[in-house]
């Protein structure tokens, strides 16, 4: 198994049954793609890559974003945001999941392991860390 297509493939279906608050037809870019997307975005850690994709599709006929992350139709990046903004972030458990279940197993520990056995992930950008107990002096 190859991890990051596996890992994708799991993506591309959870992103495909997200609610779809277009009225009528749907519109022409699916659900999975928005999800693909954004994450593509985030993977290449670029805010303008969706942009470069889109010229990468003009000028060579396919780009990276289609290659490597599957997605058939790329978004203009506010109706990525319109579309995704909503969406309850619980959508993506089943990927959280699937993660987890992964990492038990020896081969992948093994690979991820660092610090004295330990697997370090960074898995949810949808929330932030505030402690009640930490305050300063007035």
């Amino acid at each position: 198994m190859e991890l990051l297509p596996s890992l994708l493939s799991g993506l591309k279906a959870v992103c495909a049954a997200f609610p779809d608050r277009r009225k009528g037809r749907g519109g022409n870019i699916a659900m999975a793609d928005f999800g693909l997307s954004a994450f593509a975005m985030f993977f290449m850690q670029s805010a303008s890559f969706l942009s470069f994709q889109r010229a990468l599709e003009t000028g060579r006929g396919r780009s990276n974003c289609q290659s490597l992350f599957g997605v058939e139709k790329i978004p203009p990046d506010n109706y990525i945001r319109d579309m995704l903004d909503s969406a309850d972030p619980a959508l993506l458990a089943p990927c959280f999941e699937r993660m987890e279940q992964l990492l038990l197993e020896p081969s992948l520990r093994t690979a991820f392991g660092r610090l004295g056995g330990r697997t370090l992930v960074a898995l949810d950008g949808t929330e932030y860390f505030c402690s009640q107990k930490i305050t300063c002096a007035p």
